[in-house]
């Protein structure tokens, strides 16, 4: 992994270009639907804790430290609190203010989002998004500023809902009302589109944009979570030069997967979190990859197509260690000096932070990021012969406990917050709820 020198090798890309357009209320934007989950006799815990977006946090650490219930001394006695329906699948989803919020690939192929509630499963609102994550692994709805965030699509009119072109929408928790949306649609071939999926970070959510076109410009947004305002914006280049990950946010900078057209460049680009400006890149030779913040100022690296796990310093790019394996899109998981990558092969590795180091590796036919909560590791699996999700001990990878649904094909990583395992897409609904026993 070669380290490219900083500087703002690439034009900054003015906000005057972009077209924010704020959406009036309609009541056709609002869908009420019957569907929603039924609770069982189980009584579920009090709700106070958020999974506020995918992986967790904008940093996509997919660990939750305030989680004291379900430990591995008790997660085999988990057992289905409800399970509520989401119309196509769920392909992202997150924990808010005791509401679940879950990205639906749509039941007749338009994308929607819906509020369910968390302790309940009663489903409290559904609208049609026209967009089901931008199609990406690495698909995220994130939850902030009080307002949800999501990619969303329109008609050729500009109606919500459409699947003309794409954008970034902002729903009001209560009743799924839009509050503004990003677009830039270009009337050309291809149509303009969300590129890298949003995630929010102190006021603001930062998403990836491709303009359209063949030589259209694919670029990084930074826009005020409150009113969609433009706050500035970094081009990566013409097509193919930004990647389909969500930025990871921290530490004053935004990282993301780049590219560069001219010179075979394909690695980490970061910028500042300020203003946009360009800090330092880095070559890995792929685009495919997962990236997460460390607390400790590292940034670790699931390097995709690259076969590498990597860590990188985050505030100069400067590669601290780099090891050899099956390396996946999907970012890697933080917790307690752990790094827990799943690979391209399935298998789940436990590497120290400090040294790259294999603590342990298990198979566990993992298809996207692990979550980690109270010494227990929760993994979504895929086919017949494989539970929809699965729990491990994080000491060793010994299996804990495993739902009994066979797998799926949708693989948001699974939510775990006061004292309930949330997982999607099993037989008990497209969102379900697990809690202990006793």
């Amino acid at each position: 992994m070669n380290k490219i020198g900083a500087g703002p090798v690439r034009a900054a890309f003015s906000a005057k270009h972009l077209t924010l357009k704020s959406m009036r209320s309609r009541s056709t934007l609002v869908k009420w639907l019957v569907a929603g989950g039924t609770a069982l006799a189980i009584a579920a815990p009090g709700i106070a804790a958020n999974w506020p977006q995918t992986s967790f946090s904008a940093a996509h650490n997919s660990y939750n430290a305030q989680e004291t219930t379900i430990s591995p001394s008790n997660v085999s006695g988990l057992q289905v609190l409800w399970g509520a329906g989401v119309p196509g699948g769920v392909t992202a989803f997150a924990l808010n203010a005791g509401k679940i919020y879950a990205q639906g690939q749509g039941g007749s192929g338009v994308p929607n989002l819906a509020a369910i509630d968390a302790a309940s499963g009663t489903t409290l609102w559904t609208i049609t998004t026209g967009n089901d994550g931008n199609g990406s692994s690495n698909a995220t709805i994130a939850v902030g500023s009080g307002l949800i965030f999501v990619g969303c699509g329109f008609s050729e009119g500009g109606g919500a809902g459409g699947t003309a072109y794409g954008g970034v929408c902002a729903y009001r928790p209560a009743t799924g009302k839009l509050a503004w949306h990003f677009a830039n649609p270009c009337d050309c071939e291809p149509e303009a589109s969300l590129w890298a999926p949003p995630v929010y970070s102190g006021g603001v959510v930062y998403f990836g944009y491709g303009n359209g076109g063949t030589d259209a410009a694919e670029y990084i947004v930074a826009a005020s979570a409150t009113t969609g305002d433009v706050l500035w914006t970094y081009v990566a280049g013409t097509a193919n030069t930004l990647g389909n990950a969500a930025p990871t946010v921290g530490n004053g900078m935004v990282y993301f997967t780049c590219a560069s057209n001219s010179d075979n460049f394909k690695g980490i680009c970061a910028v500042s979190q300020s203003n946009g400006s360009l800090v330092w890149s880095a070559d890995t030779g792929s685009t495919t990859m997962g990236l997460s913040l460390g607390s400790n100022k590292v940034l670790y690296v699931n390097g995709g197509s690259a076969n590498e796990f990597a860590a990188l310093n985050a505030t100069t790019g400067v590669q601290i260690w780099s090891v050899t394996g099956n390396s996946s899109p999907f970012p890697v998981s933080l917790a307690k000096g752990i790094v827990y990558a799943t690979g391209s092969d399935g298998v789940v590795y436990a590497l120290h932070s400090t040294t790259g180091r294999t603590l342990w590796s298990v198979n566990m036919a993992s298809q996207s990021s692990v979550s980690i909560a109270n010494g227990v590791l929760y993994d979504d699996q895929q086919g017949s012969n494989n539970p929809e999700t699965a729990a491990y001990s994080v000491s060793d990878g010994s299996l804990l406990w495993s739902s009994p649904e066979p797998g799926s094909t949708l693989h948001p990583p699974p939510i775990v917050a006061n004292g309930i395992l949330y997982i999607t897409n099993g037989a008990c609904g497209s969102v379900c709820a697990y809690g202990p026993s006793d």
